[in-house]
């Protein structure tokens, strides 16, 4: 499985994301990011947004999606 990771980008660079092909969410805990790629995509779409003048990292510790069918069935109260 390949490393998977988060761009954080600013709000007003969402266009410029969703014309390189990039799925976005938003979100108030975490701002605006293209969440969940594969490290590699991310590093070229970091080089693209930046020849585009847009201010964009990647997120090392980005927190997994979960699985539906993974999670743990929790007894009721």
């Amino acid at each position: 499985m390949s490393d998977l990771v988060d761009i954080a980008i600013p709000t007003g660079a969402q266009a410029a994301a969703e014309a390189l092909g990039l799925r976005v969410s938003r979100g108030v805990t975490f701002g605006v990011r293209v969440r969940q790629i594969p490290r590699e995509d991310a590093e070229i779409a970091i080089v693209c947004l930046r020849d585009w003048g847009v201010s964009a990292r990647i997120v090392e510790d980005a927190p997994q999606r979960e699985d539906p069918s993974e999670r743990a069935v929790k007894p009721a109260a």
